[in-house]
């Protein structure tokens, strides 16, 4: 990561991602997130967000904390890139070594106040995820390389 941007995000846990819609309003989601040398990588659900970043790769990261409340107001432009193969599965491993245990768990529960896609799946789907190593067949993982502060 650039020298500029680590300090910021490495302090934290969570980041706001802010992606854009077709007609440029903005949508902010709060993320887990792994440093891959000079880019970020997450994991998400595949559905809008993917849909938004193909649309308009360009998007903008700032720390906060679980519920997206902003923790440090430095922001980072980026352009978001969905990996697949290798790549993402390398990607996953960063994630999952960044978060431990809670990598594949916490996306399963019901959080009261966090929107977690997976909380609603059948308790079988669930246990099987929780020990899955691997890429969620529903999920994509983005890579985002930083540019630089956002204006």
């Amino acid at each position: 990561m650039p020298d500029a941007i680590a300090p910021s995000l490495s302090r934290s846990r969570y980041a706001l991602l802010r992606t854009y819609r077709r007609d440029g309003s903005p949508v902010d989601t709060p993320i887990w997130f792994a440093h891959d040398a000079d880019a970020i990588v997450f994991r998400t659900k595949i559905g809008p967000k993917t849909k938004r970043l193909s649309a308009r790769p360009d998007v903008e990261l700032v720390a906060c904390d679980y519920r997206g409340r902003v923790t440090d107001h430095a922001s980072f432009a980026g352009r978001a890139t969905v990996l697949s193969g290798a790549a993402a599965q390398q990607a996953n491993d960063l994630l999952h070594r960044r978060y431990g245990w809670q990598w594949n768990i916490v996306p399963l529960l019901k959080i009261p106040g966090v929107t977690n896609v997976h909380r609603d799946l059948p308790l079988c789907e669930k246990l099987r995820r929780a020990r899955d190593r691997g890429v969620w067949s529903d999920s994509a993982i983005v890579r985002i390389d930083l540019t630089d502060r956002a204006s």
